[in-house]
């Protein structure tokens, strides 16, 4: 993994020299941290990038990471990378998997969890199970006929109001960038709405070497455990802010 850097330009130098009204020699420190703090803010999908490689390991290589950087170049912030090992459904005991949970500053949340060919996550990890949810206040000028097949092709809600809440599973980077380019967005989510962010190990169990389902309130503390380590705005968009329960 190759350390993190800044693309500073010549140009960005000469620019903060004509805005200080002195050359670089003579910036003071105060002045250097300024320049570098707005270098670093038209930077931050290199950090998001640099923190998901971190985080992904060499599945930053795994068409799972590759599909999650995908989706970080489109803005998507991942909140959340957990370890899981599967219980025992579909014959994938005891294997270990990632689950990521990524947000759109437009109001887009995405959940995903891996699978693999061997024991040991590699760079064979492909995505097992993945959900996007959003909700739509509006249809931008100019929308094509893309757009409104895929809201038809999503599973959902139609409100009074006129917005409709949409969640889709399995879909393509290329689609969610459609949506991202034809819809707009509301500005919190209404409280009428369902998702799930759970992987297997929260679903079942062993016990006593039989795989159980744990209970919808057992289900419900988990995801709600989760939702509690979101940012505070994120949570408050989803309509969770100082919720304890779904």
């Amino acid at each position: 993994m190759t350390g993190l850097s800044l693309d500073i330009k010549s140009e960005d130098i000469y620019e903060w020299e004509i805005k200080l009204g002195k050359t670089y020699r003579n910036w003071s420190d105060e002045e250097k941290i300024v320049f570098l703090t707005s270098m670093a803010s038209k930077n931050i999908s290199v950090l998001d990038s640099y923190v998901s490689d971190m985080q992904l390991g060499d599945l930053a290589q795994a068409p799972f990471g590759q599909k999650i950087l995908e989706l970080q170049e489109m803005g998507f912030r991942t909140i959340m990378i957990n370890n899981f090992k599967y219980v025992g459904i579909s014959d994938r005991a005891s294997k270990e998997a990632k689950e990521v949970i990524l947000f759109h500053p437009s109001g887009l949340l995405y959940y995903a969890t891996s699978t693999q060919v061997g024991l040991s996550l590699g760079r064979d990890t492909d995505i097992k199970r993945s959900e996007l949810y959003l909700q739509v206040s509006a249809l931008k000028e100019g929308a094509t006929k893309e757009v409104f097949e895929l809201l038809n092709k999503g599973s959902g809600i139609d409100y009074s109001d006129g917005t409709i809440f949409r969640s889709y599973s399995g879909i393509k980077n290329q689609d969610i960038k459609i949506l991202l380019d034809s819809c707009e967005f509301v500005e919190q989510w209404h409280k009428e709405r369902s998702i799930s962010l759970l992987n297997e190990a929260d679903v079942y169990q062993q016990v006593n070497g039989k795989i159980i389902q744990t209970s919808d309130a057992e289900e419900d503390t988990k995801q709600m455990d989760k939702i509690n380590q979101f940012p505070e705005d994120i949570k408050a968009y989803l309509g969770y802010s100082n919720q304890k329960q779904r």
